[in-house]
């Protein structure tokens, strides 16, 4: 009988140890195909997205991002602008790109780029001569 409890325990490791390989394998694919070359473990992800709005005071805008692949689902979330120079050129409903710049302990948007303005806000006046659509 000792043979067949042997036999048992040496399966059942055996099983353990193929679904921990497995699983390590599973959550280590390594770096996904979007994000750019590493440093010191800094991460680089391409970010499309939609203003939502922006802090100045903060130094960050909340944006809506389309999919980035390898890094995150659609999401709104807050994020800090690199140089904070570039929060001037944003406005709410702005359609932006960026690059998402991850390190292990923060992130931020650098090369933020507007791809399509918002319309003119509400209380913002238009410049002289061009006429406000309704």
């Amino acid at each position: 009988m000792p043979d067949k409890c042997n036999s048992s325990l040496l399966s059942i490791a055996l099983l353990a140890l193929s679904f921990l390989v497995t699983f390590s394998l599973a959550c280590n694919r390594g770096t996904p195909p979007s994000a750019g070359p590493t440093q010191g473990g800094t991460k680089r992800y391409s970010l499309k997205g939609k203003v939502i709005s922006v802090n100045k005071q903060a130094g960050n805008a909340s944006i809506y991002n389309d999919p980035i692949a390898g890094f995150m689902d659609p999401m709104a979330m807050p994020y800090t602008i690199k140089p904070p120079a570039a929060l001037d050129e944003l406005q709410p409903g702005d359609t932006v790109t960026a690059d998402v710049v991850v390190e292990p302990d923060k992130y931020w948007l650098e090369n933020v780029k507007v791809t399509a303005h918002s319309q003119t806000p509400a209380g913002k006046s238009t410049p002289a001569g061009e006429k406000q659509e309704k």
